[in-house]
């Protein structure tokens, strides 16, 4: 109930200011392009890291970037780019 009542209130502030849901609810932000390079914005802990596999925490979800030659390219506290052949990502409720 508190988690709805928290996004109701969230969409409420965003759509009175003019900012995107995503920074008023912390959540993440993937941007894709093409299937070469994946951008992650509200980001906030890498879980595991292997050539075929990226795994990140957000506040709510385990992403699960899936694909070959993967590398984290670029890294700060809130946003991350991966390079490498995309095959997939996952968003893991867990």
């Amino acid at each position: 109930m508190r988690k709805k009542k928290e996004k109701n209130i969230a969409g409420k502030i965003s759509g009175f200011l003019d900012v995107p849901l995503d920074i008023v609810a912390d959540v993440p932000r993937i941007t894709i392009n093409d299937n070469r390079e994946l951008t992650v914005e509200n980001y906030k802990s890498i879980e595991g890291y292997e050539p075929e596999e990226i795994r990140l925490r957000s506040k709510n979800y385990r992403i699960i970037i899936s694909g070959r030659n993967l590398q984290i390219v670029a890294i700060t506290d809130e946003e991350i780019l991966v390079r490498g052949t995309i095959c997939g990502v996952l968003l893991d409720l867990s």
